[in-house]
Formats: C-alpha cells, structure tokens, sequence
C-alpha cells in the first residue's frame, strides 16, 4: 500500500470518527435539555407537559408595576394538553396559591395582594384573556371542551398592576397551574 493510500485512510476514519462524535453529542445535548424542561402530567383521559422547569409552580417574585401590554411580555408558563379520548372532554385550568411553598419560604404575611395580580391566559386559537387573581370564581382561569384526541398549547404570564404601591419589596406571589377534566380529576405526575 502507498504511502498516499495509508494517508486517505486515515484521514477517512478520523472524519468519520469526528461526525460520530459530533452526531452522539448532538444527541445527549438535546435530549438533557428537552426533558428538564418537560414535565409530564396525566388524568384520566389526558396527558399534560409544561414546558418549563418550574412545571405547574408560578412564582412572582418582584413587585412591578406594568400596565397590560408589558404584562403581556412577561415571563409564561407554558404547558401541551392531550385528549386521549375518541369523545369531547370538559377541561378547567385553575390557578391555586402554592400554600406548600408559602410555609416552606415562611412568608405568609409577605404575599402580593390578590386585587394587583393580573393573569393572562391564551390558547392556542383563541384569544388572550386577561383577569385579576381575585376575580377567578373558584380560583378558575379557563373553562373549556377539547374535541377528541385533540391537542392544545397554552401560555399563562402573571404580573403585578400598575396601580400597586411598591413600598415593600419583598412581596411576592406563589401559585400552582391545576388541570381538571370532566369528572373533576386533578392531573398529577
């Protein structure tokens, strides 16, 4: 074999050596990052993801005023929901104080008022709907039907009014995204 021969040869098997790596590494990247920041829910019938790493937890920690359309750029919560079923199902997507969180952080009298929080909620589909904390009838954002086997997106952002004092900074807001279909069955992981 020449000299020039060994050389390709090689220099073949380091390429493909390079593009193994490159490719297995590609890989193990994207799949460390795409399951931290996935977090599976299921009920009855449906299969929930949000797609963050704090999962169905909401947490407020700055007092800032902002009118709507700012509020509209905060931060959100983003979460898939499923129907697994061949029928139409009721889902009701409520937002509940995080009252685990509250006694761990000992901040029970440290919480925003519920009167200067603003909620927005938007579905795939439909428009934006934005709400006060305090205004939510059973703590519940959005009532809706899923036709079968279908597959919704949501996105929730929470801010403070702009008609809030800030005269205490430490205020914040610890929250939990519940999802519930028809039979009232919580999702859980």
């Amino acid at each position: 074999m020449s000299k020039y021969k060994k050389q390709m040869i090689k220099n073949l098997i380091l390429v493909i050596l390079i593009i193994g790596v490159a490719c297995v590494s590609t890989y193990y990247i994207y799949n460390k990052f795409h399951k931290s920041r996935s977090i599976d829910y299921s009920s009855e019938s449906l299969d929930i993801t949000f797609h963050e790493k704090t999962g169905d937890k909401i947490t407020l920690d700055k007092v800032t005023p902002l009118n709507d359309n700012l509020g509209l750029a905060t931060n959100s919560y983003n979460f898939t929901i499923k129907n697994n079923l061949t029928v139409r199902t009721n889902v009701t997507i409520k937002i509940v104080e995080d009252t685990t969180k509250v006694e761990e952080d000992e901040c029970q009298g440290k919480q925003i008022p519920k009167d200067h929080i603003k909620v927005s909620i938007k579905a795939s589909g439909m428009p934006t709907e934005i709400k006060y904390l305090k205004d939510l009838n059973n703590n519940i954002l959005l009532s809706t039907q899923m036709e079968a086997l279908d597959k919704k997106d949501f996105t929730i952002r929470v801010w403070t009014d702009q008609e809030v004092e800030v005269t205490d900074t430490d205020l914040h807001y610890h929250g939990i995204i519940q999802i519930l279909e028809n039979n009232n069955s919580l999702a859980r992981r």
